[in-house]
Order: C-alpha cells, then structure tokens, then sequence
C-alpha cells in the first residue's frame, strides 16, 4: 500500500468527499476503500475507510535511528468506524519503518 502525503486541507476534502457509504451486507463484513494519510503540523499519520462495515485503525512502526540503540516500537490511533478517522500522532523524532491499517469486523 502506498502512503500519500497529503496536506491536512487537502487530506479534509478527500474525507469529505468520501464519506458516503453503500448499505452493509455481509460480504462487507470488513473496512474497505482505504486510504493512508500524512499530516505534518502536527506530525501524524492518518487511516480513512469510505466502505464496508466494521473498524479500522493507523499502525505506525518506527526504530531509533542510532543502530547502536536496539528502540523499536509501533504507534497505534484508535479503533474508528467505516467513514472515520484513525489517526497516530509521532510524538518524537524516529525512523518510520512502515504504515499499515489494521482492520476488524
């Protein structure tokens, strides 16, 4: 999945330009149409669903950048529902090694 760097006014239109959402039946029993955002004042990451049924969450994994110290670790936003935002604020400098959106019925 590719990450996009979107601008938090440009990352608010895309949401509000995508938040209808088709009658759930139980084919869509997990999060669908998602989109992976950067913000960067205040730095963040952001997952966005426009369909499906269920939740979804941002999961964001780092490592210290200094290879002698063995830090890694994964920032997590919260549980948010089909047509909300999950978002996981970077509270101090790390390297990003990946983003990922967790997903749950």
């Amino acid at each position: 999945m590719r990450i996009r760097r979107l601008s938090a006014a440009l990352l608010a239109t895309a949401l509000g330009a995508a938040t209808v959402v088709t009658g759930a039946t139980p084919a869509q029993a997990e999060p669908s149409d998602c989109v992976i955002g950067r913000l960067y004042d205040p730095p963040a990451y952001t997952s966005y669903c426009a369909s499906g049924t269920g939740y979804h969450m941002i999961g964001v994994g780092w490592k210290h950048p200094n290879p002698q110290m063995p830090e890694s670790g994964e920032w997590h936003g919260e549980w948010a529902p089909v047509g909300g935002t999950s978002i996981a604020y970077i509270p101090f400098s790390r390297q990003i090694t990946g983003v990922n959106i967790l997903k749950k019925d």
